[in-house]
């Protein structure tokens, strides 16, 4: 019965960390790096990211996700980025270390096509000490776990001055997480990603930015993103974001000839909307010429 019981709460905690598996951006559509390892390289210039998102505020010990990336060109045709990220809520966490390359040509007009691929390589953490059981047991709750454990992301992409579309695949390697002596275990499925946009300009002062993004998991599970961006002068802009069956996305920053800056926050819409007052999302880019 204690076994049951602490297997029983673990099981709760692990999913609830790894169900998703990915956390989303919010504001991933002004860096599609984050999503696509083939967009690196496809601005004129290197950014530089960071980005800062809690969710569920309201909520004890909810998840928070720090990441930093960045891509370039390093000839007509080829590109390499990295990112990094830490993932942690609770008792668990999940670091990470990426690194891509991208080969571009040209497809027709003035669009191209990118072709990427990342290295991934994940340490997943399970601190015992911050788990709390009904039956004291020592052997338990003391110390911790890690896992080191790599994997790989694909992803295509066609683009020009106008509009964009691109596929992705993330966790190639599907590979099995376990702790506590193979106890708790979950595989890392495949994801999947379809997204694009169109930007247009109404006049020279404004310009809107419809985009979707399909999100398909292999355990069975799809999310469906539409977006759109207004922009004036190229100085400032507005989005708003619905994600199926999970939240709706009202985001507002400035884009300068250096820096862009972002903030999002997520009204939640799913049953936890009992208990969190919604998610907040920060993003800096820093543009090298």
């Amino acid at each position: 019965m204690r076994r049951l019981i602490l297997l029983s709460t673990l099981v709760v905690l692990f999913s609830s960390v790894f169900a998703q598996q990915e956390t989303m951006l919010s504001q991933y559509m002004y860096n599609q790096y984050s999503i696509n390892p083939a967009v690196a390289g496809t601005k004129d210039y290197m950014p530089i990211s960071m980005v800062y998102r809690r969710l569920w505020t309201g909520i004890d010990d909810a998840p928070t996700l720090h990441m930093a990336s960045g891509h370039t060109s390093i000839s007509d045709e080829m590109a390499v980025g990295a990112k990094l990220y830490n993932y942690s809520t609770g008792p668990n966490s999940k670091t990470g270390i990426e690194a891509s390359y991208a080969y571009s040509f040209k497809a027709y007009g003035d669009a191209k096509i990118s072709i990427g691929i990342s290295a991934v390589l994940n340490q997943y953490y399970l601190d015992k000490s911050k788990l709390k059981f009904e039956v004291n047991d020592p052997t338990m709750n003391t110390g911790s776990e890690k896992l080191l454990l790599p994997d790989a992301n694909f992803g295509a992409y066609l683009f020009d001055k106008n509009y964009y579309f691109g596929i992705a695949s993330h966790q190639l390697f599907d590979r099995k997480v376990s702790f506590l002596n193979d106890n708790l275990e979950q595989r890392q499925v495949r994801h999947y990603y379809i997204h694009g946009g169109y930007n247009y300009e109404i006049n020279k002062d404004i310009a809107i930015e419809p985009s979707a993004m399909l999100k398909m998991i292999e355990a069975g599970e799809l999310q469906v993103d539409i977006n759109a961006k207004l922009e004036y002068k190229k100085v400032a802009f507005i989005g708003f974001s619905y994600r199926t069956e999970d939240a709706a996305v009202v985001m507002l920053g400035i884009n300068q000839e250096k820096i862009q800056f972002g903030y999002a926050y997520d009204i939640t819409l799913s049953d936890l909307k009992k208990y969190s007052l919604g998610s907040h999302e920060i993003m800096f880019i820093y543009k090298i010429k």
